[in-house]
């Protein structure tokens, strides 16, 4: 009877020890910080209409979360997922409200191709100028 005991002793403690999915670090992104005159909820809806109609091969897919309670609004872009494989983080973009309009934080890994071309697309698209921005 001990052995079973043991036997789940060890690995209950070996999965303590299982590490966690890794989470890119800060220094694999190019942050790009910009504001609109905008209020959140439209640039918000620019912004979602926008990876609409562009091809999101070429500048991602968006998931967003629901609004935060200070009204902030964090998406999550990720890569095409192609044929079976995996999406991947692409980089992302927080929405804040600010007085005269919408702040945003615009993250893409440095490891992206054209990454400094796709965060000016994401930063037009706010704007809600779809055609300006999609390649």
């Amino acid at each position: 009877m001990k052995l079973p005991i043991l036997v789940l002793t060890v690995v209950a403690m070996l999965a303590g020890c299982a590490t966690p999915q890794r989470q890119p670090k800060d220094t694999a992104f190019l942050t790009k910080h910009v504001t609109t005159s905008l209020p959140v909820a439209r640039t918000f809806e620019n912004l979602r209409q926008g990876f609409r109609y562009c091809d999101f091969a070429n500048i991602g897919a968006l998931n967003c979360r629901p609004p935060e309670k200070n009204g902030d609004i964090l998406c999550d872009v990720y890569t095409n997922p192609a044929a079976g494989n995996a999406k991947t983080l692409m980089g992302t973009i927080r929405l804040s409200p600010e007085s005269t309009g919408t702040r945003a934080v615009l993250r893409i890994q440095t490891r992206v191709a054209k990454n400094e071309d796709i965060l000016t697309a994401w930063e037009i698209l706010m704007s809600g100028k779809v055609r300006e921005a999609c390649p």
